[in-house]
């Protein structure tokens, strides 16, 4: 019987060949940038070895994602060409070939040609390269003749060149053997499509969050060790990070000079010198080995705490109110502060305002915990040796980069944000602030050392959730004439700070039945105020726009008031947030070095100067409040009696005050622009003058 010829079914792959290519290209490219970061970590060993091994192994990790959102973005258009069937078609004309291996041979040939630089920035400056680049780049002939007599120019020039010929030669090899992906149906290419698109746009992302925050760079300076950040970051997204970070607020060197000798002063610096620029004071205390019982610190940051929304703030109206009870409640047990102000306005800018006591006046550019040249920063919380530090917050600590700003400065924190909690999210800023106090209180009940904390709440924001697990609170409707008293826009914003001020309540409610309560210092204020118009302040307050920065703020003590160690009462002179850690510093007994703007409230002699500094929303708005009067200069100049029940503009009238207030004004602007600049951790390279 003869042979019957059958032919055999080739194999095909289930995964459609333009994937397939994408996937060569993306690996291939990806294990280039792979090799430069070994190189990198080659380079670091030295200076890293010594830290745990599993930061080395996030810092590659954090890097590498770093590195595959550059190939992802670089291979976008490739990808588009493989992806659409009509251009996939046209792959088979040697022409479109050619083009695309031209331009991408000429792009990886910039990319290498950063990726040099880079290694060369980091031999002469031990970092990687940022926006400066572009500061040498323009005096071209320094910086040409600088680079010819420090490198070997032409080997270098040489093995880039072959590299990316090398890389050409791979590129062209994946296109010319690319087999036209058959036809499949448009719904089986349209769902193959689609999952090639999203997955490349996962893979640049970089990071799934129940917030939905992206990869960033503050995600590299997860350690303290500047050779972290180093290791982690991408010089080509670096690059385009400080570069857009650049155009942030300078210093102004002259008028620095100028202010600092009565800056100095109102600080107290210890060795003023105006050559120096340098403001640091030593604070002698009892270090906690040698303390009996250590105090605890706990620092609670309210979401817009607005003091005219509050139970703190007049009311003009015949049907009084009481928005935060608790609040209220725990001021005479408390060292009240009513005339307490952010010096400016943002959660982000708060935040960098009090954990580093430098008013955050970077306007352009964003906030400062945006800009990676402001990262590196002296922060109060590491004065606190041998104590246990956290910073806790019911949402991400990506928001606004401030991670950056917390991981990098503070030695040991316990970062608690999102995926640490026990409560779920009951929005997008995470878990609600009942839940977030009840499981602090959870937190501090397991430490067996003194411990230092920040609390920040974010429930008091749209869309103004109350959850269903709340305690028992209970909703109000108050009056129109009521809401417009306080400034609430609608009954929601009004029961969401009544919430938040619950959720204050349960805290203490908890809190007052464990053993460490006695032995813990609170200090309760808000990140800043808002700026809907109120109707329960003076004219004068409001010509100032001082309801978008006065927050009242308590220093609650209860042990060292039963122990008659701490007086509670009403301090009415004005001041802020950079005061804060050094007056909890100085309440517990804690030594410390300081450098930024902040004074211990505390010691009677700041009484005698007291004056609080607010920056307004651009660099040529500043305000000053001092003596019940304010200053406010933007387009306009403006002085008044904040208890002038009629608006009076005394500008005129009182010439030697306005002065007065004037340059003290133009003095902490000065001053807060130079050390964003100027705040080094005590090891670190002090920036000169």
């Amino acid at each position: 019987m003869p042979l019957q010829n059958y032919s055999v079914p080739m194999k095909t792959s289930p995964v459609p060949p333009f994937i397939t290519s994408i996937l060569k290209l993306l690996l291939g490219t990806l294990v280039v940038l792979l090799l430069a970061r070994c190189a990198m970590l080659a380079l670091l060993w030295e200076s890293i070895h010594t830290d745990p091994m599993i930061d080395i192994v996030n810092a590659l990790y954090i890097g590498t994602k770093f590195d595959i959102r550059m190939v992802v973005l670089y291979l976008i258009p490739v990808a588009l060409v493989l992806g659409i069937p009509p251009l996939e078609r046209r792959l088979a004309q040697n022409s479109l070939r050619r083009g695309l291996i031209s331009i991408y041979g000429l792009v990886f040939f910039v990319a290498v040609f950063i990726y040099v630089v880079d290694f060369g920035w980091y031999f002469y400056m031990n970092q990687r390269v940022d926006a400066t680049l572009f500061e040498f780049a323009g005096n071209p002939d320094i910086a040409g003749n600088m680079v010819w007599e420090s490198y070997p120019v032409i080997p270098i020039t040489l093995a880039m060149l072959v590299v990316t010929a090398a890389y050409m030669l791979f590129f062209g090899h994946v296109l010319r053997t690319h087999t036209t992906t058959p036809k499949l149906g448009w719904k089986r290419r349209a769902g193959w499509t689609a999952f090639a698109f999203v997955g490349l746009f996962l893979l640049a992302y970089g990071q799934i969050s129940s917030n939905l925050f992206p990869l960033r760079w503050s995600n590299a300076y997860f350690s303290t060790n500047p050779n972290m950040a180093t290791l982690s970051l991408n010089p080509i997204q670096n690059l385009r990070d400080t570069f857009k970070s650049s155009r942030g607020t300078k210093p102004d060197m002259a008028a620095t000079r100028d202010s600092y000798a009565r800056v100095a002063q109102w600080l107290r610096v210890d060795h003023p010198d105006v050559q120096k620029l340098d403001f640091v004071r030593h604070v002698a205390g009892t270090p906690v080995a040698e303390q009996k019982n250590p105090l605890n610190v706990v620092v609670i940051i309210m979401e817009s705490l607005s003091f005219p929304k509050t139970s703190f703030a007049p009311d003009r109206t015949a049907h009084p109110d009481d928005p935060t009870p608790n609040l209220l409640a725990l001021a005479p047990k408390s060292r009240y502060y009513p005339w307490f102000f952010a010096p400016t306005r943002t959660t982000a800018r708060a935040i960098f305002t009090t954990m580093t006591g430098i008013p955050d006046v970077n306007r352009s550019g964003g906030t400062s915990s945006r800009n990676p040249a402001l990262v590196d920063q002296a922060v109060m919380m590491n004065e606190f040796k041998g104590y246990e530090k956290f910073y806790m917050i019911g949402g991400s600590a990506s928001w606004a980069n401030i991670r950056g700003v917390l991981d990098h400065n503070i030695d040991g924190l316990h970062l608690l944000e999102e995926g640490a909690w026990e409560a779920p999210n009951v929005d997008v800023w995470g878990i609600s602030d009942f839940s977030l106090f009840r499981e602090a209180v959870g937190v501090f009940n397991k430490q067996t050392r003194p411990f230092v904390a920040v609390i920040q709440t974010a429930g008091y924001h749209p869309p103004y959730t109350i959850p269903n697990d709340n305690g028992g609170f209970q909703l109000k409707t108050p009056s129109e004439e009521t809401l417009k008293n306080y400034g609430f826009t609608g009954v929601d914003e009004y029961n969401s700070m009544r919430f938040s001020d619950h959720a204050l309540g349960e805290f203490f409610r908890l809190a007052s039945r464990e053993p460490w309560f006695k032995n813990t210092v609170f200090a309760i204020f808000g990140d800043h105020g808002l700026t809907d118009t109120p109707g329960n302040m003076s004219p004068g307050y409001e010509a100032c726009g001082l309801h978008g920065y006065h927050t009242p703020m308590l220093i609650y003590a209860p042990g060292l008031t039963e122990a008659g160690l701490f007086e509670p009462g009403t301090d009415e002179r004005p001041c802020g947030q950079p005061d804060i850690f050094p007056t909890l510093a100085s309440l517990a007994g804690i030594p410390y070095r300081y450098n930024a703007l902040g004074r211990n409230l505390l010691d009677p002699d700041t009484k005698n100067d007291a004056r609080q500094f607010i920056g307004g929303s651009a660099e040529s708005i500043v305000k000053l409040v001092e003596g019940g009067y304010c200053y406010t200069f933007s387009e306009t100049e403006g002085m008044y009696d904040l208890e002038d029940p009629v608006l009076h503009n005394l500008i005129e009238s009182e010439p030697e005050r306005a002065a007065h207030m004037r340059q003290w004004a133009k003095d902490f602007y000065n001053i807060s622009k130079y050390l964003l600049y100027h705040n080094k951790k005590v090891g670190d390279t002090e920036i000169g003058p």
